[in-house]
């Protein structure tokens, strides 16, 4: 499908009570509202009308990531600023995919570690008042001080 057809649609869907415009050579013929609508509803048309358009270049590591496919969640602004809207959101989805994993990782940590907790805590429930003091015996100190509230001598 051509530019100008792509537009059309993209226009009657976004806009139906407007008049279409000419298709737009440069990103400010568009208006905000209009370039934020097809950025979000038509990033593969965004990028093939105005990647390289803008006379922004890339940095030479965003260039190379970018012709190997390697791209990292960090090169998403300026990608978006040369007009790769497409690359830009895919930059957005591989950071918002690790910041999930990385969260389902800390849940998945803690579910664990209150886990081991709530065992502990139920073994010690379950245990007589003797077995608790066998698994905490008192600390010299401790002793100490109780030998000398009772009156006991060593």
């Amino acid at each position: 499908m051509s530019n100008a057809a792509a537009f059309a649609g993209f226009w009657s869907r976004n806009f139906p009570d407007l008049n279409c415009p000419p298709v737009p050579e440069q990103l400010s013929e568009l208006g905000l509202t209009a370039q934020m609508a097809m950025q979000s509803d038509a990033p593969e048309l965004y990028t093939a009308m105005f990647a390289g358009k803008s006379g922004y270049r890339l940095p030479a590591d965003v260039s190379a990531r970018l012709e190997s496919g390697q791209l990292v969640p960090g090169d998403a602004e300026v990608l978006r600023a040369a007009g790769l809207e497409v690359q830009a959101q895919q930059c957005e989805r591989l950071r918002q995919a690790q910041t999930d994993q990385a969260m389902a990782d800390h849940i998945a940590h803690s579910r664990a570690v209150y886990e081991q907790e709530m065992e502990r805590t139920s073994a010690w429930q379950e245990m007589g008042v003797l077995a608790r003091m066998a698994h905490e015996p008192m600390s010299p100190q401790q002793i100490a001080a109780n030998r000398r509230r009772y009156g006991i001598s060593e």
